[in-house]
Protein backbone atom coordinates (compact mmCIF):
# COMPACT_ATOMS: atom_id res chain seq x y z
CA UNK A 1 0.00 0.00 0.00
CA UNK A 2 0.96 3.66 -0.43
CA UNK A 3 2.49 5.36 2.33
CA UNK A 4 -0.44 8.30 1.23
CA UNK A 5 -3.15 5.73 1.25
CA UNK A 6 -2.10 4.56 4.52
CA UNK A 7 -2.22 7.92 6.48
CA UNK A 8 -5.39 8.69 4.59
CA UNK A 9 -6.94 5.52 5.99
CA UNK A 10 -5.62 5.99 9.31
CA UNK A 11 -7.42 9.20 9.71
CA UNK A 12 -10.56 7.68 8.37
CA UNK A 13 -10.53 5.00 11.42
CA UNK A 14 -10.08 6.98 13.79
CA UNK A 15 -13.46 8.79 12.58
CA UNK A 16 -14.97 6.26 12.47
CA UNK A 17 -14.08 4.48 15.53
CA UNK A 18 -14.71 8.23 16.99
CA UNK A 19 -18.39 8.10 15.10
CA UNK A 20 -19.48 4.77 16.79
CA UNK A 21 -18.74 5.70 19.68
CA UNK A 22 -20.84 8.88 20.28
CA UNK A 23 -23.36 8.13 18.22
CA UNK A 24 -27.08 7.55 19.23
CA UNK A 25 -29.40 9.14 16.53
CA UNK A 26 -28.10 6.49 14.00
CA UNK A 27 -30.38 2.84 14.43
CA UNK A 28 -27.56 0.25 15.23
CA UNK A 29 -28.57 -1.73 12.00
CA UNK A 30 -27.90 0.96 9.70
CA UNK A 31 -24.80 2.44 11.10
CA UNK A 32 -22.83 0.67 8.46
CA UNK A 33 -24.63 1.43 6.01
CA UNK A 34 -24.01 5.27 6.87
CA UNK A 35 -20.49 4.96 6.92
CA UNK A 36 -19.87 3.00 3.78
CA UNK A 37 -22.26 5.51 1.91
CA UNK A 38 -20.41 8.93 3.66
CA UNK A 39 -17.12 7.26 2.58
CA UNK A 40 -17.50 6.33 -0.78
CA UNK A 41 -19.28 9.50 -1.60
CA UNK A 42 -16.66 11.24 0.47
CA UNK A 43 -14.36 9.70 -1.58
CA UNK A 44 -15.84 10.45 -4.88
CA UNK A 45 -16.25 13.92 -4.25
CA UNK A 46 -12.26 14.20 -3.09
CA UNK A 47 -11.50 12.74 -6.49
CA UNK A 48 -14.06 14.92 -8.39
CA UNK A 49 -13.25 18.30 -6.90
CA UNK A 50 -9.56 17.09 -7.23
CA UNK A 51 -9.60 15.77 -11.03
CA UNK A 52 -12.22 19.03 -11.96
CA UNK A 53 -9.43 21.21 -10.44
CA UNK A 54 -6.30 19.44 -12.83
CA UNK A 55 -8.75 18.82 -15.58
CA UNK A 56 -6.07 20.01 -18.34
CA UNK A 57 -4.04 17.21 -16.94
CA UNK A 58 -6.29 14.11 -16.41
CA UNK A 59 -8.20 14.77 -19.95
CA UNK A 60 -4.95 13.04 -21.15
CA UNK A 61 -4.49 11.01 -18.93
CA UNK A 62 -8.01 8.94 -17.70
CA UNK A 63 -6.63 6.17 -16.64
CA UNK A 64 -4.91 7.99 -13.97
CA UNK A 65 -8.38 9.42 -12.05
CA UNK A 66 -9.10 6.33 -10.49
CA UNK A 67 -5.75 5.96 -8.60
CA UNK A 68 -7.00 7.83 -5.55
CA UNK A 69 -3.16 5.95 -4.06
CA UNK A 70 -1.08 8.18 -5.88
CA UNK A 71 -3.11 11.33 -4.10
CA UNK A 72 -4.99 13.97 -5.17
CA UNK A 73 -7.84 14.21 -3.04
CA UNK A 74 -9.54 17.31 -2.02
CA UNK A 75 -11.00 17.59 1.15
CA UNK A 76 -13.54 20.41 0.16
CA UNK A 77 -15.38 18.31 -2.09
CA UNK A 78 -14.93 15.16 0.19
CA UNK A 79 -16.72 17.64 2.55
CA UNK A 80 -19.38 18.49 -0.57
CA UNK A 81 -19.77 14.93 -1.46
CA UNK A 82 -20.76 13.52 2.30
CA UNK A 83 -22.97 16.78 2.49
CA UNK A 84 -24.82 15.49 -0.07
CA UNK A 85 -24.99 11.90 0.88
CA UNK A 86 -26.01 12.89 4.71
CA UNK A 87 -29.10 15.17 3.78
CA UNK A 88 -30.31 12.23 1.29
CA UNK A 89 -29.83 9.78 4.31
CA UNK A 90 -31.24 12.82 6.79
CA UNK A 91 -34.23 13.21 4.46
CA UNK A 92 -35.32 9.28 3.60
CA UNK A 93 -35.01 8.70 7.12
CA UNK A 94 -36.54 11.82 8.31
CA UNK A 95 -32.97 12.90 11.13
CA UNK A 96 -32.30 16.30 11.55
CA UNK A 97 -29.13 16.96 9.55
CA UNK A 98 -27.36 19.49 12.15
CA UNK A 99 -27.53 16.73 14.70
CA UNK A 100 -26.07 14.25 12.16
CA UNK A 101 -23.11 17.00 11.59
CA UNK A 102 -22.81 17.56 15.05
CA UNK A 103 -21.74 14.10 15.70
CA UNK A 104 -19.11 13.81 12.81
CA UNK A 105 -17.75 17.98 12.83
CA UNK A 106 -16.12 17.35 16.59
CA UNK A 107 -13.64 14.86 14.77
CA UNK A 108 -13.07 16.31 11.48
CA UNK A 109 -10.29 18.67 11.81
CA UNK A 110 -7.82 15.60 13.80
CA UNK A 111 -8.62 13.51 10.59
CA UNK A 112 -7.96 16.14 8.43
CA UNK A 113 -4.28 17.22 10.10
CA UNK A 114 -3.78 13.76 9.97
CA UNK A 115 -4.86 13.38 6.21
CA UNK A 116 -2.57 16.54 5.94
CA UNK A 117 0.42 14.33 7.04
CA UNK A 118 -0.13 12.51 3.64
CA UNK A 119 0.34 15.34 1.61
CA UNK A 120 4.09 15.64 3.16
CA UNK A 121 4.47 11.71 2.66
CA UNK A 122 3.62 12.54 -1.11
CA UNK A 123 6.06 15.75 -1.03
CA UNK A 124 2.87 17.98 -1.93
CA UNK A 125 2.76 22.07 -1.06
CA UNK A 126 4.65 22.94 2.19
CA UNK A 127 1.92 24.50 3.27
CA UNK A 128 0.48 21.32 4.53
CA UNK A 129 2.93 21.83 7.89
CA UNK A 130 0.80 25.06 8.47
CA UNK A 131 -2.79 23.87 7.34
CA UNK A 132 -2.13 20.45 10.03
CA UNK A 133 -1.23 22.65 13.14
CA UNK A 134 -4.12 24.85 12.52
CA UNK A 135 -6.30 21.78 12.15
CA UNK A 136 -5.51 20.62 15.20
CA UNK A 137 -5.84 23.93 17.10
CA UNK A 138 -9.74 23.65 15.94
CA UNK A 139 -10.02 20.15 16.85
CA UNK A 140 -8.41 21.58 20.36
CA UNK A 141 -11.17 24.20 20.25
CA UNK A 142 -14.15 22.35 19.02
CA UNK A 143 -13.25 20.36 22.21
CA UNK A 144 -13.30 23.16 24.70
CA UNK A 145 -16.30 24.44 23.30
CA UNK A 146 -18.25 21.38 22.29
CA UNK A 147 -21.82 23.40 22.18
CA UNK A 148 -21.94 24.37 18.45
CA UNK A 149 -19.56 22.21 16.81
CA UNK A 150 -20.72 22.29 13.29
CA UNK A 151 -20.44 25.39 13.81
CA UNK A 152 -17.55 26.35 15.10
CA UNK A 153 -16.16 23.62 12.29
CA UNK A 154 -17.30 25.84 9.67
CA UNK A 155 -16.30 29.07 11.33
CA UNK A 156 -13.01 27.63 11.81
CA UNK A 157 -11.82 25.47 8.63
CA UNK A 158 -13.35 28.12 6.53
CA UNK A 159 -10.45 31.00 7.99
CA UNK A 160 -8.11 28.51 8.13
CA UNK A 161 -8.97 28.03 3.93
CA UNK A 162 -9.00 32.04 3.52
CA UNK A 163 -5.94 32.23 5.11
CA UNK A 164 -3.41 29.20 3.98
CA UNK A 165 -4.78 29.81 0.07
CA UNK A 166 -2.96 33.00 0.21
CA UNK A 167 0.25 30.84 0.26
CA UNK A 168 -0.69 28.22 -2.08
CA UNK A 169 0.53 27.62 -5.87
CA UNK A 170 -1.09 24.38 -6.67
CA UNK A 171 -5.01 25.62 -5.80
CA UNK A 172 -7.83 25.86 -8.51
CA UNK A 173 -8.39 29.44 -9.39
CA UNK A 174 -11.01 30.58 -11.99
CA UNK A 175 -11.08 34.04 -13.27
CA UNK A 176 -8.22 34.85 -10.69
CA UNK A 177 -10.64 33.38 -7.78
CA UNK A 178 -9.21 31.42 -5.62
CA UNK A 179 -12.26 28.38 -5.63
CA UNK A 180 -10.86 27.22 -1.93
CA UNK A 181 -11.22 30.76 -0.51
CA UNK A 182 -14.73 31.00 -2.28
CA UNK A 183 -15.42 27.86 -0.47
CA UNK A 184 -14.43 29.37 2.84
CA UNK A 185 -15.94 32.60 2.84
CA UNK A 186 -19.08 30.39 2.10
CA UNK A 187 -18.54 28.20 5.36
CA UNK A 188 -17.76 31.02 7.62
CA UNK A 189 -20.71 32.64 6.39
CA UNK A 190 -23.10 29.39 7.01
CA UNK A 191 -21.27 28.68 10.44
CA UNK A 192 -21.63 32.54 11.63
CA UNK A 193 -25.76 31.62 10.73
CA UNK A 194 -25.97 28.77 12.11
CA UNK A 195 -24.82 30.72 16.03
CA UNK A 196 -27.41 33.40 14.79
CA UNK A 197 -30.24 30.87 15.09
CA UNK A 198 -28.97 29.24 17.83
CA UNK A 199 -29.24 32.25 19.65
CA UNK A 200 -32.41 33.30 17.91
CA UNK A 201 -34.28 30.46 19.14
CA UNK A 202 -32.93 30.45 22.77
CA UNK A 203 -34.10 34.13 23.19
CA UNK A 204 -37.58 33.37 21.31
CA UNK A 205 -37.68 30.29 23.87
CA UNK A 206 -37.11 32.39 26.56
CA UNK A 207 -39.96 35.21 25.49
Amino acid sequence: MHLYGLVIGIAILIGINYFQKHNSIVPSRQVNIFIFGLLISAIIGARAYHVIDQWSFYSQNLWLIPQTWLGGLGIFGAILGALIFIFIFCFINKFKILKILDLITPILPLCQAIGRLGNFVNRENPIWWLEAILDLFLFFIILKYPKNPTALYLIGYGLIRFVTEFFRTDTWIINNLKIGQLIGAVFIIIGVSLIYRGRLKITQNHH
